[in-house]
């Protein structure tokens, strides 16, 4: 406990924490003991309510901070989300027009193997070239 040290006379008479100031009834010598440690006891709970007041202040103010830097953090991640959400769009639409493209590609492709085996099929089917141009039709049906 802290020594207590009054330089001046202090009033110990009951007064209500809402009056004003009244003159010293009393001198500090003539204080009884209960009265001392009462005066002690309101002396110690006012600092004690002094430090409260000032751990609480503090307290909030590191609350204010900390939700200054959540906000700024929170909005950093809205930001990137809106970005990836961008990029994922734009993916999406290139990965769609490459399906298309490549869907439209094997649909040529399908095409052109059925003209392939149609021209190879009319070839066979078709009577036995004369002389060279024979040796060069079964060789064109090799290719």
């Amino acid at each position: 406990m802290l020594p207590l040290v009054i330089q001046a006379p202090v009033d110990v008479g009951f007064r209500p924490s809402w009056s004003g100031p009244t003159e010293p009834e009393q001198d500090l010598s003539a204080v009884s003991p209960e009265q001392r440690r009462r005066l002690r006891r309101m002396i110690s709970n006012r600092e004690s309510a002094r430090r409260s007041r000032a751990r609480k202040q503090r307290h909030l103010e590191e609350l204010r901070g900390q939700a200054g830097r959540l906000r700024s953090q929170n909005q950093e991640l809205a930001d990137r989300l809106g970005g990836l959400a961008r990029r994922c769009l734009r993916l999406r639409q290139d990965n769609d027009r490459l399906l298309a493209e490549a869907s439209a590609l094997c649909r040529r492709l399908a095409d052109l193997r059925r003209e392939v085996a149609l021209r190879q099929f009319h070839r066979l089917a078709a009577p036995p070239p004369l002389g060279a141009h024979y040796e060069l039709g079964w060789a064109s049906l090799m290719v």
